[in-house]
């Protein structure tokens, strides 16, 4: 399985808007730049294995065998209260 269908196969990143940046999977809580990034994102590596990181940040959070795993890890690491992205941009829900 890659790392789209894994990441979809998950209720609660479903409800995140994807999308990909420097070849990795990000999730927003918002549908438009600049985007909300409170779940880690994860980076796809060339041999299988994926690194799944808090973006912006660049923390490591683990590498692991296989999509599924790396799926697992931002679903562990999720933020209390996490609701489904809203339509528009992060300076429109500051306002």
């Amino acid at each position: 399985m890659d790392l789209i269908e894994a990441a979809g196969a998950e209720r609660t990143l479903r409800q995140l808007y994807p999308y990909n940046s420097h070849f990795a999977l990000h999730l927003s809580s918002c549908t438009r730049y600049p985007y909300v990034l409170r779940v880690p994102s994860v980076l796809p590596r060339y041999d299988g294995r994926c690194r799944a990181f808090v973006p912006r940040v660049g923390t490591l959070l683990g590498e692991t065998d296989t999509a599924e795993a790396a799926v697992a890890l931002v679903v562990a690491h999720l933020p209390a209260g996490l609701g489904p992205a809203v339509a528009g941009s992060a300076d429109g829900l500051r306002r």
